[in-house]
């Protein structure tokens, strides 16, 4: 299963040495927090999926630096942090205009920004994010140890060392959440699987393919196949 990540856009030509020695107090990666909210509640990226919204914000370190606005998990904007009066705004830069005014909730941990609620995560690459919020810890699997871990990477499954959950529905080909599992650090070229997060397990399941595309070789129409991990959570 092909899955489409969302370009990050860097503008930090133009800039004078001192002004990246200033700290963005927000540095790091902020989630919608109505989505994560979501999550946490039905465990399934694809229940939680929005047809259109901020979905996350990734704050450089530098504050006069280019700041990625996602959406949807899909594509991203540039945008800049102005400072007004002692708080800031964020802007994007075309058109120019303003997103909204950003409110400290909750210091290093939730953010407001206009209508919109953000919480922060450790991951400051906004292609994970699912990986650590929904898959990171330790499972069993047939009494042996299975480790998924917030940078993408697993353990202890028989030659499979990455994992890639999807996290972009903007096109819902598959009604199902899914996941590609890969032995080198690829979603193109590995196998991609239905999964759920059923009571304390992560049941991966293989994919009954009924119609594939003839060049992208993707799986247009099917359904969940047989059980191919049942994970205990523990």
């Amino acid at each position: 299963m092909t899955f489409r990540y969302f370009k990050i856009f860097v503008f930090l030509l133009g800039l004078t040495p001192n002004l990246f020695a200033q700290t963005n107090p927000f540095a790091g990666q902020w989630i919608n927090e109505k989505y994560y909210n979501a999550l946490m509640k039905t465990k399934s990226p694809m229940k939680a999926f929005a047809n259109y919204f901020q979905s996350n914000i990734v704050f450089t370190k530098q504050l006069k630096g280019g700041q990625l606005l996602g959406w949807n998990f899909h594509e991203g904007e540039e945008t800049v942090l102005k400072p007004v009066g002692n708080g800031y705004e964020l802007w994007r830069t075309e058109p120019k205009e303003k997103i909204g005014a950003i409110t400290v909730i909750e210091q290093d941990k939730k953010i407001k920004v206009g209508k919109e609620s953000f919480v922060k995560i450790k991951s400051t690459d906004p292609m994970i994010c699912l990986e650590e919020v929904l898959f990171e810890g330790n499972y069993q699997l047939n009494g042996k140890p299975v480790r998924f871990n917030a940078n993408g990477t697993v353990t202890g499954l028989p030659n499979i060392k990455y994992f890639f959950p999807k996290c972009d529905f903007i096109e819902k080909i598959l009604p199902f959440d899914l996941i590609v599992l890969n032995k080198v650090k690829d979603a193109m070229t590995g196998q991609s699987y239905i999964y759920e997060f059923k009571d304390d397990s992560l049941i991966i399941y293989n994919i009954d393919c009924q119609e594939v595309d003839s060049d992208s070789k993707d799986c247009l129409k099917g359904k969940k196949g047989k059980e191919k991990y049942i994970l205990k959570r523990i």
